[in-house]
């Protein structure tokens, strides 16, 4: 469905309304009303009482949706290509390469440990 159709059925709803206040609405008017009903419900818009129009919640779901699936897409990429370039601007890039770092150097002294078996501490039971 277009932005289009749903600017159509806002502006037809917005001149009913000004017949209204004006009470010039005719015969041909409720045909109309009712014909903009069926159009609403066919195109699947609902009506937003706060702003008074009728909205395609759909298409502004998918388009968030959209835009969230580009984005899980496209940052591997960019992260490749920019690597640690990227990541001197992102905050959140440094403290995930800082952590990064730390777990690594942990890791390392825990192996080394491991490796050094019988030089570690041992306790004295007696």
């Amino acid at each position: 469905m277009s932005k289009e159709s749903t600017m159509l059925v806002n502006d037809t709803l917005n001149l009913l309304r000004g017949k209204l206040i004006r009470y010039v609405l005719e015969d041909t008017d409720m045909r109309m009303i009712a014909n903009l009903v069926q159009t609403a419900d066919q195109l699947g818009l609902e009506y937003d009482q706060e702003s008074m129009t009728y909205q395609d919640r759909r298409a502004e779901e998918a388009r968030r949706k959209s835009r969230a699936q580009l984005a899980r897409e496209l940052e591997p990429g960019l992260n490749a290509i920019f690597g640690m370039e990227y990541a001197k601007h992102d905050p959140e890039a440094k403290r995930q390469e800082t952590n990064r770092k730390a777990r690594e150097k942990y890791h390392a002294k825990k192996k080394k440990g491991k490796a050094n078996g019988s030089k570690a501490r041992k306790t004295s039971g007696g």
